[in-house]
């Protein structure tokens, strides 16, 4: 203790015979030898602290005392060194962690894929209603229109993987908080910032349909009545940018703070508008009101309603009405005396409460139910918390208004270190379809072109059954890297990676499924039996696809949840050179005369 370490300097700044040894000629009594054996303890005690300490406080009992030396005499033989525990023995190893099992990452990113289905399933319903209402040439059309389109609004995808990182970081930092000011500044940062850069992508996109759609179609042969249908289809769609990009924004907040079920209601109420927009628009023979022009107004309608619908959400929580109980009134009829008012009532309820429990103790089957009881074992209490939602979690300090407001420039630069590397990412990953697009409109023909954006349209609705698991990684990996450097820390991450790959061979399996079964539905996207040969043609391609999608993309998202840019920007880096390159070279085999399909 730290008296004895004081008495010890004190007995060692003092004359060791002033206060421990007797006079050299007197023999020492019993008393004091005890005293001298009860010091020696000390002091070796000290010693052995002195010698496993290289601290500062060690030094300063080191100047201070000098060289320690038990007292002298002593007749008993030396007694064993003490054994000392190190402190990394018994210091704690770190804080709880728990990784999320595989059932949990399941339950998370089932209802996640709405983030990224959202844009894809608006396309496909546009796909479909054109093909059938149409006809194969507005069809065609939306090919390289829709590409341009999807390929564009991807630009957005630094946004939502940055709003996922910051909001989940953050809400992990106000645990705890009620108010959540990190969490609601993070949020109306993204969703701010999601405004101009939509905006700016919209601009952009208006401005250069005709040279973007040229590049992609690099054919100058095409039907004029395809290209002038696409670039309709492009600048309506350019419109839609800026809600685009807050939907993806506010959607990708919501699973930053672990809420699965508003990109859900939201993504339904966008599909609803775009059907019934597309059943109105799609047959109208106005150029501009009809065909795939009619399914742009539609798909861009769609998605400003979405915008409303999530601001509704997030900024207004339902008024619960009061309810007013005179809890004095019920007590007095109960309680009161037997001329008070309320009499009647008093006695039924006493004869109801006899009734009911001579009824439920006197029924033959209690005793039955009582063993049964007996032998079951004891199930653990289930945690009743209520699933978090982020209903009116912005009340009172974001509205409709602050969408066109700047956000503060600190705010902002957080999003800074994730535009490059998951723009890189994005747009290597979205090469290798340009390449595709560009080859089957500038090579194929008509019919292929029909195919293709069927083709392209299923499988942006099915990439983002994989993608979700890269947004559930980044919900629930920050959370995890947050906590303090640990072994715990440590383990679960490795368990988050193990069943994060777990999760995505189910999703393989599963999609691998569905793509097995596009023939005996591949009708409803076209009236054109050719079309949808070509479309049948490549499913077993998309099968292998589609078998390991899910596993790369849950380590993609374990990557990007713990910061790790570097990586994936040299690896799509690679990949944006690479695919296309192959890919030209079977445009050149096609316009060799080489039998090249889909």
């Amino acid at each position: 203790t730290m008296e004895d370490v004081g008495t010890v300097l004190e007995l060692a700044e003092s004359p060791a015979n002033d206060k421990l040894a007797p006079p050299a000629e007197t023999p020492p009594s019993p008393d004091c030898e005890m005293r001298i054996q009860a010091d020696n303890k000390k002091i070796q005690l000290v010693e052995a602290v002195l010698s496993i300490t290289e601290s500062a406080a060690g030094e300063t009992l080191s100047s201070r005392t000098g060289t320690i030396s038990p007292l002298e005499p002593s007749t008993q033989t030396p007694e064993a060194p003490l054994d000392i525990i190190p402190a990394t023995a018994v210091m704690e190893t770190g804080e709880d962690v728990e990784a999320p099992s595989v059932m949990k990452i399941l339950s998370f990113a089932i209802p996640a894929i709405g983030v990224w289905l959202c844009s894809p399933l608006l396309s496909l319903i546009d796909t479909s209603a054109v093909g059938l209402l149409s006809g194969t040439i507005q069809q065609a059309a939306l090919g390289p229109a829709v590409a341009v389109c999807d390929y564009a609004a991807l630009l957005n995808a630094f946004l939502f993987t940055a709003t996922t990182n910051l909001v989940a970081e953050a809400y992990e930092k106000d645990r705890g908080n009620d108010e959540k000011p990190r969490t609601t500044r993070a949020m109306a940062a993204s969703l701010q910032l999601s405004t101009f850069v939509g905006t700016a992508i919209g601009a952009a996109l208006f401005v250069g349909a005709k040279t973007l759609l040229k590049l992609i179609i690099g054919n100058d042969s095409i039907d004029p009545g395809v290209f002038a249908a696409a670039t309709r289809y492009a600048r309506i769609r350019a419109l839609g940018m800026p809600a685009a990009a807050i939907i993806g924004s506010a959607q990708a907040a919501c699973l930053g703070m672990q809420d699965v079920k508003s990109p859900l209601y939201v993504l339904l109420a966008a599909a609803v508008v775009n059907f019934f927009g597309d059943v109105l628009l799609v047959r109208q023979k106005h150029a501009w009101l009809g065909g795939a022009a009619g399914a742009a107004w539609a798909t861009s309608a769609s998605q400003y309603a979405a915008v409303a619908i999530f601001l509704r959400w997030l900024c207004f929580k339902p008024k619960k009405p009061a309810v007013v109980m005179n809890i004095s009134r019920a007590i007095m009829e109960l309680t009161g005396p037997k001329g008070s008012d309320g009499l009647k009532r008093r006695l039924g309820f006493q004869a109801d409460l006899e009734a009911y429990t001579n009824g439920i103790k006197n029924h033959p089957m209690m005793k039955h139910v009582s063993l049964l009881k007996s032998r079951l074992p004891r199930l653990p209490k289930r945690d009743s918390k209520p699933s978090f939602s982020t209903q009116g979690f912005l009340e009172g300090r974001f509205n409709a208004r602050s969408l066109v407001s700047p956000p503060k420039r600190e705010d902002a630069e957080e999003f800074l270190p994730y535009v490059v590397p998951v723009t890189t990412t994005t747009v290597g990953k979205v090469s290798s379809y340009i390449a595709m697009n560009h080859v089957v409109s500038s090579s194929f023909g008509t019919l292929a072109m029909a195919a293709q954006q069927v083709v392209v349209s299923l499988f942006y609705c099915l990439t983002p059954i994989g993608d979700s698991l890269s947004l559930t990684a980044q919900s629930f990996v920050p959370v995890i890297e947050a906590k303090k450097k640990s072994k715990e820390r440590t383990n679960a991450l490795r368990m988050t990676l193990r069943n994060l790959l777990k999760a995505g061979g189910v999703f393989g399996g599963l999609t691998a499924a569905f793509v097995a079964l596009i023939p005996l539905f591949s009708h409803i996207f076209t009236a054109d039996a050719m079309v949808a040969t070509q479309i049948n043609s490549v499913v077993p391609l998309l099968m292998g696809v589609f078998s390991l999608h899910g596993v790369l993309l849950g380590a993609e998202g374990i990557l990007l949840g713990r910061k790790d840019l570097g990586f994936l920007g040299k690896l799509y880096s690679a990949y944006f050179v690479a695919v296309p390159w192959f890919i030209l070279r079977i445009k050149k085999a096609a316009l060799a005369g080489k039998s090249v399909g889909l």
